[in-house]
C-alpha cells in the first residue's frame, strides 16, 4: 500500500500566494484615498472653527464697534481688525495658517479672489456684512472660509457660513 502525503501541492500553494497578493494589492491601494478624504475632513473642520471664531467674535461684541482678532496677540492693537459695526457695510479679507491661527498680514478686499501671497497663509477668509437686510435692523453676516490660500480663488475649497444679527 502506498501512504499518502498530507500537505499542500505547489499548484496549491501559488494559487493561495496569488489570491492573497491580490487582494493586498487592493486594500493598499485603498489608503491614498483615506489619507485624502482625512485631509479634507481636516481642512473642512478648521475651516468651519475659523468661521464660527470670527462670527462668534462679532457676537461677542457691542454693534457699533466689532473687531477682530488677527493675529495670535489678543492685547496688540494692530493684531485687530476694528472699526466697523453692524449698521455699515463691510467687506474684509483675514488670513489663517494651516492649524487655523490668525495671521496679521493685510489683503485688501479684491484679492480675495487672487492668490494670496502671504508665506504659511493656508485659509482665507472674507468677511461680508450687509445691513438692513432682509429687513431693516438685521444684518446679515457671512463668513467664506477658503483653501489652500495660495491658490486663485477659483481653484480653492469654499466654505461658506451666513448668519442673521439684529443690529441692537
Amino acid at each position: 500500500m502506498r501512504s499518502r502525503l498530507i500537505g499542500f501541492s505547489l499548484v496549491e500553494a501559488a494559487l493561495s500566494l496569488a489570491i492573497f497578493s491580490f487582494a493586498i494589492v487592493g486594500i493598499i491601494g485603498l489608503f491614498p484615498v483615506g489619507l485624502q478624504t482625512a485631509r479634507k475632513s481636516n481642512a473642512e473642520t478648521r475651516a468651519i472653527l475659523i468661521a464660527r471664531q470670527i462670527i462668534d467674535e462679532i457676537q461677542s461684541m457691542p454693534a457699533s464697534n466689532i473687531s477682530l482678532v488677527r493675529g495670535a496677540s489678543v492685547t496688540n492693537a494692530t493684531s485687530r481688525l476694528s472699526g466697523f459695526d453692524l449698521s455699515t457695510p463691510f467687506n474684509g479679507v483675514l488670513l489663517y495658517d494651516e492649524q487655523g491661527e490668525g495671521m496679521t498680514n493685510e489683503v485688501a478686499g479684491e484679492g480675495f479672489q487672487g492668490a494670496i501671497k502671504a508665506a504659511e497663509a493656508y485659509f482665507v477668509a472674507e468677511l461680508r456684512l450687509t445691513p438692513n437686510f432682509p429687513r431693516p435692523g438685521t444684518s446679515r453676516v457671512q463668513a467664506t472660509v477658503e483653501a489652500p490660500a495660495s491658490a486663485p480663488s477659483s481653484r480653492r475649497s469654499r466654505f461658506v457660513f451666513v448668519t442673521y444679527m439684529n443690529q441692537r
